[in-house]
């Protein structure tokens, strides 16, 4: 398990607000970093340096089409001497148009517009397009290759800039957590799990082990004497206590424990399981020893970010069996969870929800979905995921929360059992200094019952044209 450690922070020779004109900052000499901003609801993920350069300058051989996506794009007048020792050159007017902050960030800029922001004015309802592959967003950021740095200050011929402190991006602030979908290492998975636990995870893991905080949803529970089949005749599953390598080499730092099949094999297995996820210090919610457990939030810190962590099952009440006394996944009491949220909210602790919840292939979630998964977030709830479908369904993203009905499977064998139950989303959220600043959704494709891979773009501009055409972004129209 990945150590959950407060890095040390960079030293911060000056605070920079976000109203701040860079010109008017001259007492130090720092770096400055800049992002690209679009909509959220843009297929586009990635910018060559050289394409947003000649965009700028005018210099592209088809300007007139934009450059890797791009058609439009807005700068605000305070941050423009900075962006012009970037690029060298001012801007060419005909496709970049330069506002005061206070106009720029309109219903309509936010929603239609391209812009280059400084990193501190990052929100979640816009998607921050990577340079050359590169994402400000990432915590393995390398900021002393990024292109859209300012210097400001008084710099000389044999200034070193990679040795000056960076004010408004600061690492020790930043916080990736990764949440993911249905695990159940079982039937064809665990056919190839038998040869190579660590097998499904083999083309995906990077991403994972970086994350850090890492969230997995298992559904299943460890057994001594787990007979695995192959077929899909028979829903009662169990997992071989060897599958755990796979869990704890992706680097899980927190176990979600509401799924339906948490005591298909009754109470043993499930303290096995337990014991498990004790002994390897992995925190679980959303089932336990007994209800009173498995209902309380489990608390994670990184970089100064507080988290709780709640989760429960909205099926029928067979599906949870935790009482007092008995161990297991945990029925929803949603009236009980919204009262932790506020709670959890008033002592600057964000809360993230994920629910076992109702099971439809389809992408548009049930009325009762929706209603629960609402009922949390106006409560408070910062993230809420759904981890209980096995295709990815529509998501809703505002200024404070992201709403996710559904990822679709992580590691689990029904890649053939329809098209869309071989696609899958992997969503990265961001924190920052206390806030939530944005959601990357990585995707991934089954190429057999336990193999997955990260689509490429052809694949992933399909999957996200789908979901986007039904997904919200509050406040902003499409």
């Amino acid at each position: 398990m990945k150590k959950l450690i407060t890095i040390l922070s960079f030293l911060i020779t000056l605070f920079i607000t976000s109203g701040t004109s860079a010109q008017e900052q001259t007492a130090e000499t720092y770096r400055r970093l800049y992002a690209v901003s679009a909509p959220y609801l843009t297929i586009t993920d990635d910018i060559s340096f050289s394409s947003l350069k000649c965009f700028w300058d005018g210099s592209c051989p088809i300007l007139d089409d934009g450059a890797d996506g791009i058609s439009n794009m807005l700068v605000s007048e305070e941050e423009l001497p900075s962006l012009i020792s970037i690029f060298g050159s001012e801007p060419v007017k005909r496709h970049i148009r330069v506002l005061p902050k206070s106009d720029l960030y309109t219903d309509d800029n936010l929603s239609e517009a391209w812009m280059i922001i400084p990193f501190e004015d990052i929100e979640p309802r816009r998607k921050i397009i990577t340079i050359d592959e590169a994402d400000i967003l990432f915590n393995q950021f390398d900021p002393d290759t990024w292109p859209l740095t300012a210097v400001i200050g008084d710099i000389t011929e044999d200034t070193d800039i990679t040795t000056l402190p960076i004010s408004n991006r600061d690492a020790s602030k930043l916080t990736n957590v990764v949440l993911t979908g249905v695990t159940a290492m079982v039937r064809g998975t665990a056919a190839y799990m038998d040869l190579d636990p660590l097998y499904p995870a083999s083309q995906i893991r990077e991403p994972l082990i970086a994350a850090d905080i890492l969230h997995i949803n298992n559904e299943v529970p460890f057994a001594e004497k787990c007979d695995i089949t192959t077929h899909y005749a028979g829903l009662v599953f169990c997992s071989r206590p060897s599958y755990m390598a796979l869990l704890d080499d992706i680097g899980t730092d927190i176990i979600e424990l509401d799924g339906d099949h948490f005591q298909d094999h009754g109470e043993d297995p499930v303290l096995l399981t337990l014991d498990m996820y004790d002994e390897a210090g992995i925190p679980y919610y959303g089932g336990g020893h007994n209800k009173q457990e498995a209902q309380q939030p489990v608390l994670i810190s990184h970089n100064g970010n507080h988290f709780a962590f709640l989760g429960c099952n909205a099926k029928e009440i067979g599906y949870a069996t935790a009482s007092d006394t008995r161990p297991g996944a945990v029925h929803c009491d949603i009236d009980l969870m919204t009262q932790q949220i506020r709670e959890l909210s008033k002592q600057g602790i964000i809360p993230i929800v994920t629910f076992q919840h109702l099971e439809v292939f389809q992408v548009k979630p049930i009325d009762q979905v929706r209603a629960d998964f609402e009922a949390v977030r106006d409560a408070g709830a910062v993230i809420v995921s759904g981890s209980q479908s096995h295709i990815p369904m529509e998501f809703d993203v505002s200024s404070v929360n992201f709403v996710h009905y559904g990822l679709g499977n992580l590691f689990f064998d029904q890649a053939f059992f329809l098209p869309e139950t071989a696609e899958a989303f992997i969503d990265r959220h961001i924190f920052y200094n206390g806030r939530y600043i944005n959601t990357e959704l990585l995707t991934i494709r089954f190429t057999n019952n336990a193999l997955s891979q990260y689509m490429d773009p052809g694949d992933r501009a399909q999957l996200l044209e789908r979901i986007f055409k039904i997904s919200e972004v509050a406040g902003l129209s499409k």
